[in-house]
Formats: structure tokens, C-alpha cells, sequence
């Protein structure tokens, strides 16, 4: 089996999937991939048994992606710089203050309560977790997916801009912050490392500021570039350099590539939208972005479908893990309350969310392909854990995503 067999067998299984979707379906993409995709691994899993000179092969084919690899290494970094490039920079900056500390402090909130929950929840079910592992779970989890929420916001007609602002904009930067959260907890479980505060600032600082910083660097001179390029194809040539190379370095130098495709998809799409800049080189590069976007969308959703062949999910991480979507909600929700009311209370303002808005900004927290990544990557993990992880992203992205929209109608204000 080669790279370009697996990777045309992915691409296959998403067009089909996006075909019977588009054609009968009419579901929300991320909700009907991931739907077929889910039949599909559970239909070659039971054919490849009955029928294994025929469908074992593309069995064995499929349950040979390395999901963690895929999604943290390969679509991550193109699927957040495609989100930002197109995110209204507009109006993300009137919101900018609730989504920082949404995804800063709101990250650490729900970090810690979904952990200590989970941790009662396990003893109730009689399951020997560690209250460091139910931490970790917590900060896996919180981050809310930029790209399964918009995708979501992709099915609805005219949505609340400023509700979509925040929703988009915190899952863009809450990534980052999670998985700060993420290393931290795994050296202390796992390596029984002995961080003080001063250790976890200057990571945070080197962390985020070294992301904001490099990020910045690429996306004004990205942007430099092609406003000086007579080319749309090389303008666009410049931005899948900028993606691809942006993202390494930021490994190799130990600074956060999330935050740094982020911020360099903001600038570049901030430059693309002012009269200055040549108008066909932004429709090209608005319309390959959002292709590119399209297809990495497909793919990741097809991907937490197959995920399924990969990861034991048992009786008991089913039965945790549809009650762990009620522990997630419940501390989402205080996530978004707790930070907003010391904050009026500090500022001496009114609050910025009614309880409406707050529920609406709780429900559109879906949870998507990322935290099945983090999960698969920490080693000594759990695998009971990693099973509840999967089937809380598969409950969030089709139970919220799915009436993510009837909510909307109910709660949004007119």
C-alpha cells in the first residue's frame, strides 16, 4: 500500500459521500459525512469477515490512516489559515476582548470542571481513572472546532453576525490555548515534571507570543508580496507556501503554529478586502482557499467517520460518553457565565451575554476532528479515554451541529 493509494481511496469515499449527500441527503455536510462515513467503516468492517479476498484489502487500506498524523501534522495548519483568511476581520476585531478571554480563561475554566465531573462521573460507573487523566480529557475537549462550526454556519441562512464572530473566532484562537493546557497536564501525569507558575507563563509567553509574532512576520510579508505580484497563480503560490512553511518553522522553533496560521490568515485576508489590492488576485484567492477549505472540510469529517475502525468504543464508553456530553455543555456554558461576570463586575459594565446568547455561544461549542487527534497523540492515554472522546465528538457534531440551527430559531433574538 502506498501514500497515493490511500489518499485516492480517502478522496474517493468523500466525493461518493459528498454525491449521495448533495443529491439525497440535503443534511449539513459535516453531519452527512460523517454519518456515511460511519456506515461505510462499519460496512467494510462486517464484509471484510464474509468477504475477505474482495473488501479486506480496502478494510485493511482504511483502517491504516493515521488519524493523528493527518489532522495535526497535515490538514491543521491549511484548514486554520483558510478559516482565518475568510473570517470578517471587521468585525472579529469589535469582539476581539470576549473571544480572548473565551479562549484563554474560558479554556482553563472548562478545562478544570469537565476534568473534576468527569472524575465523580468515572466513580460512579466504578472506572479507575486518575483525576490527572480526567484533566487531561478536559483540556482535550474544550477546545470548540473552528471548522466544524463553520461548517455548521455554512447551512443557516443569514445567521446573527456577532453570534458567528464569536463562535468562529473563539474556535479559530481556542485551539492554541488548549493544547497549551494539554502539554502542560501530560509532563506533569505522565512524566511527573514539576512546573511552577513562572514555567507555565514562560511557556504561554514563548508559546502564544512567539505564535503572534512569527504569524504577524509571515502575513505582512506575505502580504507584501502579492500585493507587488502582477500573477493571481502566483499570489496563490506564495499563500500555499506561506501555509505549508509557516507552519514547520513554527514547530521547529517550539512557537504555536495554530496561532501563527491564524494570524497570518487574518492579515493576508485583511490586506486581500482593502481597495489597494488587486481585485482579481483576491476573488482567485478567495475561490481556491475556499475549494481547498471544501475539500480538507470533506476529508476530516470522512476521517472522524473511519476513525471508528481504529478506536474499541464499548458499551461502557458509550454509556460515559453520552453523559459527558451534559458534563461538556454544563461547563462550556459556565465557561462563557464565569469569566463574563467577573469581567462586568471588574469593568463595572453589563454583562455582554443575555442567557439566551450564552446557551446559543454553549451549543454552537461543537466539538470536532482535533480532540480525537489530541487524545490519539499523548502516550500512555487511555484507551477507554480515548473512546469516550470519540463518541463526545461524534454526539457534539451531530447532536449539536444537527440542531445547532432549530436552537438558533428559538433562542436568537431578531
Amino acid at each position: 500500500m502506498t501514500y497515493h493509494e490511500l489518499f485516492a481511496t480517502l478522496v474517493a469515499l468523500t466525493a461518493f459521500a459528498s454525491y449521495l449527500n448533495d443529491r439525497y441527503l440535503k443534511l449539513p455536510k459535516t453531519i452527512a459525512l460523517t454519518i456515511i462515513s460511519i456506515l461505510i467503516a462499519v460496512g467494510t468492517s462486517l464484509l471484510s469477515s464474509s468477504l475477505p479476498h474482495y473488501v479486506g484489502p480496502v478494510y485493511q487500506l482504511v483502517k491504516s490512516v493515521d488519524f493523528k498524523t493527518a489532522v495535526l501534522d497535515v490538514m491543521l495548519g491549511y484548514l486554520l489559515f483558510a478559516s482565518g483568511l475568510h473570517v470578517n476581520s471587521i468585525e472579529l476585531k469589535k469582539e476581539i476582548t470576549p473571544v480572548i478571554y473565551l479562549a484563554s480563561l474560558g479554556v482553563i475554566i472548562s478545562t478544570f470542571l469537565t476534568g473534576y465531573m468527569l472524575y465523580y462521573l468515572a466513580g460512579l460507573f466504578k472506572v479507575n481513572f486518575t483525576l490527572g487523566e480526567c484533566l487531561i480529557f478536559g483540556a482535550l475537549i474544550s477546545p470548540t472546532d473552528a471548522i466544524a462550526v463553520l461548517g455548521t454556519f455554512k447551512s443557516i441562512k443569514n445567521p446573527p453576525q456577532r453570534l458567528k464572530t464569536l463562535i468562529t473566532g473563539e474556535g479559530l484562537f481556542n485551539d492554541a490555548g488548549a493544547i497549551l493546557m494539554l502539554v502542560i497536564l501530560s509532563q506533569v501525569v505522565y512524566k511527573h515534571v514539576h512546573l511552577t507558575i513562572g514555567d507555565v507563563a514562560e511557556s504561554l509567553m514563548l508559546e502564544t507570543g512567539g505564535g503572534i509574532l512569527w504569524g504577524t512576520t509571515l502575513g505582512v510579508l506575505t502580504g507584501w508580496l502579492i500585493k507587488r505580484c502582477k500573477s493571481p497563480e502566483v499570489a496563490t503560490m506564495l499563500t500555499i507556501a506561506a501555509s505549508s512553511c509557516g507552519f514547520v518553522i513554527a514547530n521547529h522553533i517550539h512557537v504555536s503554529g495554530v496561532i501563527t496560521m491564524v494570524v497570518a490568515g487574518l492579515i493576508i485576508g485583511g490586506y486581500s478586502k482593502k481597495e489597494h489590492f488587486p481585485t482579481e488576485t483576491t476573488l482567485v484567492l478567495n475561490n481556491f482557499w475556499e475549494l481547498i477549505d471544501e475539500i480538507l472540510n470533506g476529508l476530516l469529517f470522512v476521517l472522524i467517520g473511519l476513525a471508528m475502525l481504529n478506536i474499541h468504543v464499548d458499551n461502557s464508553a458509550i454509556t460515559i460518553g453520552l453523559t459527558c456530553i451534559i458534563i461538556v455543555f454544563i461547563a462550556r456554558l459556565l465557561s462563557i457565565l464565569v469569566p463574563d461576570f467577573l469581567l462586568s463586575k471588574i469593568l463595572r459594565r453589563q454583562s455582554s451575554f443575555s442567557s439566551s446568547k450564552s446557551t446559543l455561544l454553549a451549543w454552537g461549542g461543537i466539538r470536532g476532528g482535533l480532540s480525537i487527534a489530541l487524545a490519539l497523540s499523548i502516550d500512555g492515554f487511555p484507551d477507554s479515554l480515548v473512546a469516550i472522546t470519540y463518541v463526545v465528538v461524534l454526539s457534539s457534531i451531530l447532536i449539536q451541529g444537527g440542531t445547532f440551527k432549530w436552537a438558533l430559531s428559538k433562542l436568537a433574538k431578531e
